[in-house]
């Protein structure tokens, strides 16, 4: 990995995030986008997913969209008491500003550009970006693990679901314990470097590991990951509430269920905000649960766009305030070379 941080501010090789050419990266997932909707729309029948759209109750969106809003608010707490434990030094105003363009570049193939939050950061002179690095993943894997246990209570109502919620619950604990206990994490390690294929990864494991040990205070991290639950689900009530139009009957842990299990299929397809993945995991859990293919498809494309294109929006909103920052530091920072 590039040191960030061996590099001048505003310098020519510390690009970053590469906010110039950033509306070009956006085509790609513009274009998965469309071609999503030409797909849910060809599988459907174009008619009948008009059809099924006009159904909607409008009205619904406030409440779906201020769900969307509690989930970032939250994480975005999260963030800055992550950035405060660092010693970042952004005003709260620029730290929102860089956590919304977060959004942009996270429509990556694996979210891999997220990490370009670290060097706004740094940019933005709120401290090295290394470090700020390390909060990225926490983000990330606090993330997991709040997502697991939503899928855990969302099997409940399912046959043996108890005992698979409790397994699941159960096996976040454990992992919180391993993060937060040195000692038991060193253990893992060494199981996981006999298993075939998860062996050669380990080194990767283990710096990540060490990058994050500053965040993974017992208190931090069980923080950390309760909001990452709390967030998530109130997308998942959102997601719920947009189900209850076509199906009234619906229930919410199984709904919380179906809307964080395609999140994850579409995180692990490793595609820009996995697009086509989590869309065709959604429509088809609901079809798969009684719902027709167009009113499966409706669903899938409004709750994607009060989520993740609504989280795009919004940092496309962000983006021109971190660019102005941005040139107003390189102009200081010729000023000073001259």
């Amino acid at each position: 990995m590039t040191d960030l941080d061996a590099l001048p501010a505003g310098s020519p090789e510390g690009k970053g995030p590469g906010l110039d050419r950033l509306g070009r990266r956006l085509l790609v997932p513009l274009g998965l986008g469309v071609l999503v909707v030409v797909g849910l729309a060809l599988t459907a029948n174009p008619r009948e997913l008009a059809r099924s759209l006009r159904v909607f109750d409008l009205r619904l969106l406030v409440p779906v969209l201020a769900l969307s809003l509690f989930n970032y608010g939250l994480r975005w707490v999260r963030w800055e008491i992550y950035l405060r434990r660092v010693g970042a030094t952004l005003s709260k105003g620029r730290s929102l500003a860089v956590f919304l363009v977060g959004f942009l570049l996270s429509v990556t193939p694996g979210k891999a550009g997220e990490l370009g939050k670290a060097w706004l950061v740094r940019e933005l002179g709120g401290g090295q970006a290394m470090r700020v690095i390390s909060v990225v993943l926490a983000e990330r894997v606090t993330d997991v693990l709040g997502t697991f246990v939503l899928i855990a209570l969302g099997t409940f109502p399912l046959p043996g679901g108890p005992w698979i919620t409790a397994a699941g619950v159960a096996g976040v604990i454990v992992t919180l314990v391993l993060l937060t206990w040195r000692r038991g994490a060193e253990w893992a390690f060494a199981i996981l470097r006999k298993m075939p294929v998860i062996g050669p990864r380990v080194p990767h494991l283990v710096e990540m590991y060490d990058r994050l040990q500053e965040l993974l205070s017992p208190g931090l991290a069980v923080m950390a990951t309760t909001v990452a639950t709390v967030a998530w689900a109130a997308e998942g009530l959102g997601f719920w509430l947009v189900v209850r139009n076509y199906a009234p009957k619906a229930d919410l842990l199984l709904s919380v269920f179906n809307y964080t299990a395609a999140n994850v299929l579409g995180g692990l397809s490793m595609l820009p905000g996995g697009l086509g993945a989590a869309e065709g995991s959604l429509a088809a859990l609901l079809h798969g649960q009684g719902l027709d293919t167009a009113d499966a498809s409706s669903i899938t494309l409004i709750v994607r766009a009060a989520t993740l294109w609504f989280s795009v929006l919004l940092g496309l909103v962000a983006l021109p305030f971190v660019a102005r920052w941005l040139a107003g530091r390189g102009e200081q920072a010729s000023d000073v070379a001259t």
